[in-house]
C-alpha cells in the first residue's frame, strides 16, 4: 500500500531508530511539502537531516503545489482542504488531503487524540484512507513474524521512552485498542476485510497471534 505521511510518527520511529517499519508495510511513502518545510524541519531538525536522505534516495516522495498542479488535481486538493479545515490542524490536513486527492490509501500518523486525524479515519468518517499510528505497524510486525508479545512489548517501550518522554502512550490500552479495531466483534467492515486480506496475503495465523496478544495483555 502507499502511504501519506505526518509528521508525528516519522520523528518518533526516525528518532526511536525504527523508521524501517515504514518501508516494511509501504510501497511508496508522501509527503507534502508543507509538513517537510513548516512541521518536520521546525519540531525536529536532526530528524529532518535523516528524513532529506531518504528523500534524496528516492525512498519517499515529497509533493509540492507544483506537482498537483501537473497531475491536474490542485484544485480537487484545495477542496478537500476547504471541507475538512475545522477538522484538523493544518500539517494533519495537508496530509490527509494529499491522500484523498491522488488515491494514497494510508495515512500513517500519531496523533490519536479523539476526533484527530486517525481517529475520525479509523471511525470512517472520511472514506478512501485507512490509518495507522506507530502502534499499529508494530502490531502487524507482530503478526507477521515470530515475534512474541514481550518483543512487541519491548520495541513499543523503545519508541515512547526515545521520543515520548512528555506524553508517553500506554502499551496495554494501545494494543487493546488495536485488537479490538481488527476484531469481527467490534471492527468495521474496512478493517476486518484489510486485516484478514493482509493476512491471508502472508499465511499469517491470525487467531494464535491474537490469542498470544490477549493472554499477554491479562498480565500487565
Amino acid at each position: 500500500m502507499d502511504a501519506s505521511l505526518d509528521t508525528d510518527i516519522v520523528i518518533h520511529l526516525y528518532k526511536s531508530n525504527k523508521r524501517d517499519l515504514l518501508f516494511s508495510f509501504c510501497d511508496e511513502l508522501y509527503m507534502h511539502e508543507y509538513l517537510l518545510e513548516n512541521e518536520l524541519k521546525r519540531k525536529s531538525y536532526s530528524v529532518h537531516e535523516q528524513f532529506m536522505i531518504d528523500v534524496q534516495k528516492g525512498n519517499i516522495n515529497i509533493i509540492t503545489n507544483s506537482d498537483l498542479i501537473d497531475r491536474g488535481v490542485k484544485v480537487l486538493f484545495e477542496t478537500y482542504l476547504e471541507q475538512n479545515n475545522l477538522l484538523f490542524d493544518t500539517g494533519e490536513l495537508y496530509a490527509v488531503a494529499l491522500a484523498k486527492t491522488i488515491g494514497i490509501a494510508a495515512f500513517l500518523s500519531d496523533d490519536t487524540k479523539d476526533f484527530g486525524p486517525h481517529d475520525t479515519l479509523v471511525r470512517g468518517l472520511i472514506r478512501d484512507v485507512i490509518p495507522f499510528a506507530f502502534y499499529e505497524l508494530l502490531f502487524l510486525k507482530y503478526i507477521e513474524t515470530d515475534q512474541t508479545p514481550e518483543d512487541l512489548y519491548n520495541e513499543f517501550e523503545e519508541v515512547t521512552s526515545s521520543s515520548m518522554q512528555v506524553h508517553p502512550m500506554n502499551f496495554r490500552s494501545r494494543m487493546i485498542t488495536t485488537v479490538r479495531r481488527f476484531s469481527d466483534k467490534h471492527g468495521t467492515k474496512r478493517d476486518i476485510i484489510w486485516i484478514k486480506e493482509f493476512c491471508n496475503n502472508r499465511n499469517i495465523n491470525y487467531k494464535n497471534k491474537m490469542l498470544e496478544l490477549k493472554r499477554f495483555l491479562k498480565t500487565l
